[in-house]
């Protein structure tokens, strides 16, 4: 069965000039990492094609044959920072071990993924709105996909369900918003503690509350 995410992912594609898709695969992720850093700098609205082609090394016609507009590099950086948050959450779930350890496993991935990748989620959170309606409504289906993800986790785990679907999805949004922090909140953190540490204590806490919700 197609989920609505799903479906919203087919309806979107971003057009090349080029047939062979290792070499498309190898140029958008070297037009979506000096996106990142441009869009991090100037915004979304500061920056035109020829500055991230510039910081990619590529000539505008080159970097033509992979991209139609502006905002089809916006949607990639999107989709490559949703896509990395379902990665982990995939990875953990696959891990050998009972539901409560597949969860936990989780929980410090994602929080990692949100330390590692800090100007990322910054830059999703404040560009994100510039995408035309039909890119936004696919990135939200991404975003809805890590959520349902943690649902499912969550459930397998017997957090909360006795309490109905209603708190089950509640919980699973917090647990997914609350690692945003660190990007979010990265000029408020304390600079003496260690990344793993960061870590370590936001995932402590959220294990603590979803053990609180269990009971």
């Amino acid at each position: 069965m197609t989920t609505p995410s799903q479906k919203a992912i087919a309806e979107r594609s971003v057009e090349t000039a080029t047939k062979n898709t290792d070499l498309v695969r190898g140029r958008r992720d070297q037009i979506v990492k000096a996106a990142i850093r441009v869009f991090a700098a100037q915004g979304f609205h500061e920056t035109t094609v020829r500055d991230i082609g510039r910081e990619a090394q590529l000539t505008q016609g080159t970097l033509y044959n992979y991209v139609r507009s502006k905002e089809d590099i916006l949607f990639l950086v999107c989709d490559r920072i949703v896509t990395e948050y379902l990665e982990r959450v995939r990875a953990a779930a696959a891990i050998e071990g009972d539901a409560k350890e597949r969860l936990e496993a989780a929980v410090k991935g994602v929080v990692r993924v949100m330390c590692a990748h800090r100007d990322s989620i910054l830059l999703l959170y404040h560009e994100s709105h510039n995408l035309e309606p039909k890119s936004l409504r696919v990135i939200l289906g991404r975003v809805d996909e890590f959520i349902v993800s943690f649902e499912t986790l969550l459930k397998e785990a017997g957090v909360a369900t006795a309490q109905g679907p209603a708190r089950l999805r509640l919980l699973a949004n917090i647990v997914t918003f609350l690692p945003t922090m660190v990007a979010l909140r990265k000029w408020a953190l304390p600079e003496a503690l260690q990344e793993e540490e960061t870590v370590d204590e936001i995932a402590a806490f959220i294990l603590r509350g979803l053990e609180a919700a269990s009971n």
